[in-house]
């Protein structure tokens, strides 16, 4: 087992999860390479780890996933997912049959925590915020008047705050549970009712309606990538790949060309978000669907979390497969409500205050039951500079909204893991098989390669990637000593090797033609002396490397 211990009674701020990759890596260098892929936008270097055993060869000649998590400022369970992979890779190597033989042939890139500002501010202060912490697109917004969400009574949570105005206040409590509130009614008169309002402070108040003042943070790194850029929204940045984060990833994985599949860790609502984001699931190649929804199945096994087509753009996910035709994932970790014995589909559908107060109900048997009332915080009296006697309270957003409840964040983070393993296990994995020798003439030979792809994905990971080209044939290489080549190239392109997907183009209950995953190619050598051999290399940029010594008798 590992010395570098790992604790899940917490979430970790920046300066510990940095000593604990310097520690991990420093333990298992033979499995772990660290480096600074670049400096956020205050300055913190953000990590990144190639994970893969270095004697069976290198991260870069091999089979390979990405895995980011956090890049949104609050959604801290995806750092914790990466180092919870990160120490499960490392306490089963050799031990682990399945964890073994990844590590031996594949590479995880692992980079927990891609947004290192953002998260420092969540986990360190009341302060919610989207994602970087550049005020954007100006610095007014604290001067404007209106109320600013900010922690006034000093727990550092920003609650909510229930303002007592019987005549005209919007809400009212339920009969069922005080602490729920309800709209109140048309025509409604008689009982108490409220204003609701963030928790914080109103500049220029003057005893009349005020407005609620957006965060100074406007930016959102996941909107600031480059496809399907729009420069009239504003979240999204000035142009594409403007902030120091999404440069970093952006390089990051354009220079890893071995990078097939992509799994970015946000919170949360329990699924997993998958392209096409900008078009409908008919619109897209029905080869690539099929593998993305197929892989995407391996975490509704684990974890019992669907798919779900996303309509958003400019993330990370939707560039990684339109401009690299890399298939990739969004996971949503985390899903209260099903923990509370509802689901997302009638929480979304609730049109009735009745269906609220229902959803509204569960939702608090489980904070009384399995949280001891901890998520939701109890309505507090608290005098107001402002608005007087009020009382604060809700859920804690952060903590029991956002992210798992401490208690349940292991199991959260242990099940992202196992997605993310299983994801590596559908890459290709292309080998030369076989190898045949025969004497021709006087020290002519023919020699004949096999080579086969043994993974559930094709060389060429989707029919995207391989129409724009992003990704280059496969290739074999023949170099060695006292030989001449009669017949054939030094460097070959020798086409892609499908993988066994190709083979299920029919469905489940249909026979469809079998795959493509093997390809033959001759040579025709000549020994120069008694001592000559060849070399022959596969390489597939993104289904790996092997290789083939033959001596000439």
């Amino acid at each position: 087992m590992s010395n570098t211990k790992i604790s899940f009674d917490h979430y970790y701020k920046y300066d510990e999860l940095t000593k604990y990759l310097h520690s991990i890596s420093a333990e298992y260098p033979n499995l772990i390479t660290l480096e600074s892929v670049g400096q956020s936008y205050e300055g913190r270097e953000i990590w990144a780890l190639a994970i893969t055993n270095k004697d069976s060869g290198c991260a870069n000649n091999k089979p390979a996933i990405y895995i980011d998590g956090n890049i949104h400022a609050g959604e801290v369970t995806g750092s914790m997912v990466c180092l919870k992979l990160i120490d499960y890779l490392v306490n089963n190597f050799n031990t682990n049959e399945q964890i073994t033989y990844t590590l031996n042939s594949k590479t995880f890139y692992v980079l927990p925590r891609v947004n290192p500002d953002g998260a420092e501010l969540y986990l360190t202060t009341a302060t919610k915020l989207r994602s970087s912490t550049r005020i954007y697109p100006d610095n007014t917004y604290t001067e404007l008047p209106g109320l600013h969400p900010q922690d006034i009574n000093n727990d550092n949570k920003i609650l909510v705050m229930r303002v007592q105005d019987n005549k005209r206040g919007e809400w009212k409590k339920s009969n069922k549970d005080s602490r729920i509130m309800l709209p109140r009614r048309p025509g409604e008169h008689n009982g108490e009712f409220f204003h609701l309002y963030p928790e914080g402070l109103i500049k220029d108040y003057d005893n009349t309606s005020f407005d609620i003042n957006r965060s100074p943070y406007g930016l959102d790194l996941n909107r600031n990538f480059p496809s399907n850029f729009k420069s009239e929204f504003i979240p999204g940045g000035p142009y594409p790949a403007s902030e120091p984060e999404v440069k970093a990833i952006v390089d990051f994985i354009v220079n890893h060309k071995n990078i097939g599949l992509l799994n970015c860790f946000h919170t949360s609502g329990g699924f997993v978000f998958r392209n096409p984001y900008t078009y409908e699931d008919n619109e897209m190649d029905a080869e690539d669907l099929k593998a993305t929804k197929e892989i995407a199945r391996e975490y509704f096994h684990i974890a019992g979390y669907k798919d779900i087509k996303s309509n958003n753009f400019s993330t990370l996910t939707e560039w990684a497969y339109e401009h690299l035709g890399i298939i990739g994932y969004t996971t949503e970790l985390w899903n209260r409500l099903e923990r509370a014995g509802t689901t997302s589909e009638e929480y979304f559908n609730a049109k009735t205050p009745e269906e609220v107060e229902n959803i509204y109900l569960k939702l608090l048997k489980w904070n009384d039951t399995e949280l001891c009332r901890k998520g939701f915080i109890d309505w507090k009296k608290f005098n107001h500079p402002q608005l007087g006697d009020i009382e604060i309270g809700g859920w804690d957003f952060k903590y029991a909204v956002q992210n798992p409840p401490i208690h349940l964040l292991e199991q959260e983070c242990y099940n992202g893991a196992l997605w993310a393993i299983s994801q590596l296990a559908s890459m290709p994995d292309c080998k030369i098989s076989n190898s045949e020798l025969v004497k021709i003439d006087k020290d002519v030979y023919k020699i004949t390669i096999y080579c086969e792809n043994y993974g559930y994905l094709p060389s060429y990971i989707t029919n995207k990637g391989k129409n724009i080209k992003a990704v280059e044939e496969d290739k074999l290489f023949i170099t060695g000593d006292n030989f001449e080549l009669i017949s054939g190239d030094y460097e070959t392109n020798i086409g892609f090797i499908e993988g066994y997907m190709n083979g299920q183009s029919k469905g489940y209950f249909a026979v469809g033609k079998p795959a493509k995953s093997s390809i033959k190619h001759d040579f025709i050598v000549k020994a120069t002396n008694n001592t000559a051999s060849v070399i022959i290399k596969l390489k597939s940029q993104r289904g790996g490397c092997d290789s083939v010594e033959i001596f000439l008798p």
